[in-house]
Formats: C-alpha cells, structure tokens, sequence
C-alpha cells in the first residue's frame, strides 16, 4: 500500500509530429474542441497578469556563459554575444544574428505563412572549439521539433560568419578546432554520429557510427577536461560507450564495455583513467568505479565509492580532482558527496536541502490553508524526477494564496533506481496508487478539499492523472493536462510510432505479452472510462507533435463526453448535478513541450489559469492597489 510523506516548505523556495492521421472529421475535432470561448475574457485578464509577473523577474540576470581562452560568450534575445575577458571595458561583440538567418529563409521560396514561421528563430545551445576559431550554435523554432545547427568562424582572421548549416542536429561537440562530431534526429531518434571537418579548402561528412537497435537513443559528450568525446547509446535498460581520444590524431573511437541487459553506465574522464558511474553497486544501484583508459572494459573496473545502504546517486560530475555525486540519503534529504580522486577514501557529504515523496509550497500558514485551492503536480515515469522548477505562473499562483504540492510518485527517479523499477511494466499500477495515497494524506492534514483541488500533469504524467480519473473522480474538481499521453494500449500495439519499441521498455509490450496487456488494460484511461461524473478537464494537445499522437487524444476527448452525457441521462432530473466541462486545446507546432513563442505560452498559461478559476469557482484575483503618497 502506498503511503505519502510529506514536506511543508517555504515559498521562496525554487518551486523548482510525424502528423497522425486522425481518425475524426474536422467537424467532429471542431465539436470536440467547443468551449474555449467560456473562458476568453477570463484568459485575457490572466494573460495581463501573467505579462506583469515576468516583467518582475525579467530583470534577473542570466549567468549561463561558456568561457573561452579569452572570451566569455552569452545568448541574447537576437543572438549569441562575446566579451573580451582582457578588456573589460569593451562593449560586447555579436558573433551570431539571428535576423540574418531570418532574413536568409525569405529567399528560399517559402510563402508567407511558412516565412512567417520560419523567422521565430531561438538559441538552445553554443559550443565553442577549443581554440576559439569556430562556434556551433543549435537553433529552434517554435512549429518544429528538428532543431538546426549553425557554425561560425569566429575572428580575429575574419569577421564572424556562418561556415555551414545542418539540419535536424541533437547533439554536437567539438573534438578539434577544425572537427565536429554530431548526431541527426530522424524521427524521434538519433542513431547516427558523424564528423564534419572542416579546412581551407572546403568541408567533409563522414559517417562514424550507426547503431542497429531500434530502442537505443544516441548522442555525443565532452568530458568536463575536453579530452575525452564519448558517444552514448542508452536505451531504457542498457548502455553502451565509445570514446574518442580528442587528444590523438586519428580520432578513431573504441568501446568502453558492450551492452549487456539491465547494466547502465556513464563514463567521465580524469588523468588518463576513466571514472565510471555504473549501476553495479548492492541493489543494482549505482556506485562508481574506476579503470584504465587503455583497458577501460568491465573486467578492469574497481570500485572507488559506494554509497550506504538508502543513499542513491541521482549524477555525477568530475570537477578537478574530484567527484562529484549529486545523491539522496535514506531519509530522503538531497546531499553531495565530494570524492577527492587522490584519496577517494576521504569522500565526505554536503547537505543541500530537502526532497521527500511530497513537496508542499505556500504562503499562507499550515493552519490556514484548509480553504485554499490546491494545485497538485504529477509525472512519475522513465525515472525522471518531477520538474520543480521555478517559473512566475506559479508563483502567482502561490501569490493569490494557492498551494502547490508535488507528487514524487514511484516510476520518476526522486529515490533511485529502485524507485523506476517498482512502477515499470506490470508496476505502473503503483504510480496511481501512489498519487491516490498523496492526496488523501494532504487532505488528511487540513490542506485545501476535493472541491477546491487541481491535478497538472504533461505527457506520461497524464497516466496516472487519468487513471485516478476514472477510478476516484471525486478526489479532485479540475485538472489540466499538457501534450497528454493517454492511449497507452493502443500505442504500445503500434509499432510504426516513433517512440514504441523504445517505450515498451517502460509500459509493456501488449501484442507480444498477454501479461503486459492485462497490465495495460487495468489502468491505461482511454480505456477505463465509464459513465460518472467527472472533473472538469483541459486537455491542450499539438497536431505535429509526434511523441503523443493526437488520434489518441482526439478519442479519449470524444469517449469522456460520451461517457458523462450518458452518466446525466440515466440520472433522475431531481438528482442532476452540473456536468463537468471537457475541454480540447488543440495547437500547432510539432514542440511536445509547449510554444518557444513568448505571447504563444502566455496565452496558453492565461488560458489554464482562467479554466482552473473557472472550474474551481474562485473569486478573480485583484492586484493590490498602490497606495497614495
């Protein structure tokens, strides 16, 4: 049985495309998609709101930088900037404009809707050679999912200039100042690695590495040092390793230790040996290891640190001499263990803050919090931890007396390894117990009620949230679901999605495993919706993104309102109750994720806070007036 612990902590806390081919009329989406105008005005006022809230935090100053031998460089709104380190007093210098790559897209024939489309360009990441004669720069917009990478030469010799451009670019490292490894995604995955060169006669692509596999995700690194590239190719349960000496000529890669099942490793880079964190500690849970980088496969490695019995380790890094572990101790507390490589034996601990099954955020005291709407978030799958991450919708939220309260249920990563483990495959069922457990104990502790709780949950997240849909709907009166995944059978039976063969690894094969079908079918919630009366339901979809189709999200909208139009006909008119409005969102743009676009995402957060208000009954909240000199 599952049983929630939790947390009470305070505010100022970081609150830390393949299109599918629908299988609905577009009169049908239409009708699916009604009732968004109920909250328009109600989404105009919010997004006001909203505009101020990040006007008060625009201010905060972004210290991402990526030093080089002489300058440091940034990404701005229009580009990626440089300061010379040597001369402080210089203003800074534009490496890369992103209105000349706009600009470029208007003479490549585009008519004007895919022109105005193709303009939205933003940075997501820089590296830089490591002499400084080049940087790569990857690029996204906001309606596609490929992003696309740029390489500029850098001056002195020459005013900085694009070199070359490649598309559909996931992962880049410089090996050389003249050698670029990088992965293409194709469909959803990255398979291939390749190396560009490039010279004063020209460039070359040569292909380094294809994997087979269909379920393995590639990608390349750089050591901490810049000596080591690694390619990684993981897939839910295994991994495997090739370096690249950056320090040799032929730059050839080798592996570290072939896949074998259920083994996980990630290999980082310190005096010639390879410091390795690799799940082979007690339990199956990481410990880190040690071998030479000339015998670097598993019969040569030696444990360095394992972690007592109850502390996991969720990262690691070596900075230096050290190691440096990002870990949770038994009771539940986030700590860093420092390892100095010299003397590992000497590792010792860091506390650093807090983080237990459930993590409650409010303002106003424990004891007043009995009439304040709660909003509950959830994931709880491929063991990643729940994004807890500060942004200021929330803390408007938290502004206007709202508790925020985070579910760490089992299938995320919060307590190790383990904690995946129990709620894969044939275990998903835990995660829904879990988040039933969650709400009851909060309740229990005189925070909020079901008439004034919301659920939130993006993607796999939806799982759970819908599963406790349709088993206890009364638990809740509003939920908002984001790109939400919720036709687990029919797209674990589908092999020509981007992401199942991958993803049977989490949720079950069902077309091959009579048990993961059973599995499956007790709690996937397209398929367990029953006539009763449900919450209110928002459900923002994309119609090119192709991790979540849309036909399922299409179904599951048009079978819940059959479902609770048939609950209200069969009741007696004396005993009719107001029917729970479902709602579709559908978007465009292929971002799983959400808009990259400013106004795009304000609008959409607008919109979930007017249906929440909505939903839940309360009162608009007013700003506080400005007091009279």
């Amino acid at each position: 049985m599952a049983v929630a612990r939790l947390l009470l902590t305070p505010a100022r806390l970081r609150i830390t495309r393949l299109v599918q081919r629908r299988c609905l009329s577009d009169s049908s989406v239409d009708h699916l998609s009604s009732g968004l105008e109920r909250y328009k005005d109600l989404q105009m006022y919010f997004k006001k709101r909203l505009k101020a809230t990040y006007r008060r935090f625009s201010d905060i100053s972004d210290y991402s930088v990526v030093s080089g031998h002489h300058h440091v460089y940034f990404i701005e709104a229009d580009g990626v900037y440089r300061m010379d380190q040597r001369q402080s007093e210089l203003e800074p210098e534009q490496v890369l404009n992103l209105g000349h790559i706009s600009r470029r897209e208007e003479n490549t024939g585009l008519d004007n809707e895919e022109r105005k489309q193709t303009s939205q360009w933003t940075v997501q990441r820089i590296r830089l050679s490591p002499q400084e004669k080049h940087l790569a720069a990857t690029l996204k917009m906001d309606h596609r999912e490929e992003p696309r990478c740029v390489v500029v030469r850098l001056p002195p010799q020459d005013p900085p200039n694009i070199v070359f451009t490649l598309d559909k670019v996931f992962s880049f490292e410089w090996a050389t100042d003249e050698v670029l490894f990088y992965t293409i995604l194709e469909g959803l995955r990255c398979s291939r690695v390749f190396r560009l060169d490039l010279n004063s006669s020209g460039s070359r692509i040569t292909s380094m590495y294809e994997e087979t596999h269909s379920d393995v995700f590639v990608e390349v690194a750089l050591s901490r040092n810049r000596q080591i590239l690694s390619i990684n190719c993981n897939s839910r349960t295994a991994s495997e390793v090739l370096l690249i000496d950056a320090t040799t000529s032929h730059l050839e890669p080798f592996l570290v230790q072939p896949r074998q099942m259920d083994l996980l490793y990630h290999v980082e880079h310190w005096r010639r040996w390879l410091i390795i964190l690799a799940n082979t500690g007690p339990g199956q849970e990481y410990q880190v290891v040690q071998a030479p980088l000339s015998e670097p496969s598993m019969v040569s490695w030696v444990p360095m640190f394992t972690p007592n019995p109850g502390t996991v380790v969720k990262d690691m890094d070596v900075v230096g001499d050290h190691c440096v572990l990002v870990a949770r101790a038994p009771a539940g507390e986030l700590v860093l263990i420092v390892v100095p490589l010299t003397h590992p034996k000497e590792a010792y601990t860091v506390q650093d803050g807090t983080l237990v099954p459930v993590t409650l955020f409010h303002t106003l005291p424990v004891e007043g919090l009995s009439q304040a709407p709660l909003m509950v978030h959830v994931y709880g799958a491929y063991g990643r931890d729940l994004n807890m991450e500060f942004c200021p919708e929330k803390r408007l939220l938290l502004e206007q007396g709202w508790a925020l309260a985070y579910c760490h249920i089992r299938g995320g990563g919060e307590r190790g390894l383990s904690w995946q483990r129990q709620a894969r495959v044939e275990g998903k069922h835990r995660g829904v117990e879990d988040l039933q457990a969650c709400l009851r104990h909060i309740c229990s502790l005189g925070v909020s009620s079901p008439s004034l709780t919301a659920l939130a949950a993006c993607s796999a997240g939806a799982v759970p949230v819908g599963a406790l849909c349709n088993r206890h709907p009364h638990m809740m009166r509003a939920v908002t679901l984001q790109a939400p995944f919720l036709d687990v059978l029919g797209s674990m039976e589908d092999p020509s999605l981007p992401l199942t063969l991958e993803d049977r690894e989490e949720w079950g094969d069902p077309a091959g495993n009579p048990k993961h079908r059973l599995s499956i079918s007790s709690y996937c919630p397209l398929h367990n919706i029953t006539p009763q009366c449900y919450p209110s339901i928002l459900l923002t979809a994309y119609s090119g993104d192709a991790r979540v189709p849309l036909t399922g999200v299409l179904k599951y909208t048009e079978q819940l309102k059959n479902a609770i139009h048939t609950h209200s006909a069969m009741k007696p008119k004396s005993e009719s109750e107001p029917a729970p409005n479902i709602v579709l969102n559908i978007q465009p743009g292929a971002n799983h994720l959400g808009p990259e676009d400013f106004e795009l995402m304000l609008e959409e957060e607008a919109l979930k806070l007017a249906f929440l208000y909505a939903e839940l009954s309360l009162d608009i909240p007013r700003p506080p007036r400005k007091r009279k000199r």
